[in-house]
C-alpha cells in the first residue's frame, strides 16, 4: 500500500512538471475567436514560431503575421516590442510550440496569448 502511494505520487508530479514545461499552463483562445479579433479595430500582432520552411510551407501561415521561429524568439524580443501590438497572438502548427512561446515572451514582459490548435485549427475554418 505505501509503495502505491509513492508511485501515484511520482506519477502525479512527473504530470504536473509535463503540463507546465508544455506551457499547457497558458491563456489560449480559439482559432475561430482569433479570426473574430483580426476583424477589430485592434492593432492585433500574429507571431507565428514555426521554421521557415514550415510558414511558406504546404499549409501556409495566416496573412499579416510575422515569422519568428521559437529558437529566434529571445534575439527577437526588441522587435516584437518595436511594433506596438495592442494584443500578441503566438501559432505554431498545432499549440504546442507557441504555448512555450508565451511563456517566453512573459519573460520580457510581453503578454501573449496561445493559438489553441495552431494552424491545424486556423485551416479548419477555411
Amino acid at each position: 500500500m505505501n509503495n502505491f502511494f509513492i508511485i501515484s505520487t511520482a506519477i502525479v508530479i512527473v504530470f504536473l512538471i509535463l503540463f507546465f514545461m508544455s506551457g499547457s499552463n497558458v491563456e489560449s483562445i480559439s482559432a475561430e475567436q482569433l479570426r473574430i479579433k483580426l476583424n477589430s479595430n485592434k492593432k492585433i500582432g500574429i507571431i507565428d514560431v514555426r521554421t521557415n520552411n514550415e510558414y511558406y510551407g504546404k499549409i501556409g501561415h495566416i496573412e499579416g503575421s510575422i515569422l519568428v521561429p521559437s529558437s529566434s524568439l529571445k534575439n527577437s524580443i526588441d522587435v516584437i516590442k518595436s511594433k506596438g501590438y495592442e494584443e500578441i497572438y503566438t501559432i505554431c502548427l498545432s499549440g504546442a510550440r507557441s504555448a512555450k512561446a508565451v511563456n517566453e515572451l512573459k519573460k520580457y514582459d510581453i503578454e501573449a496569448t496561445n493559438v489553441r490548435g495552431g494552424m491545424l485549427a486556423w485551416n479548419l475554418l477555411k
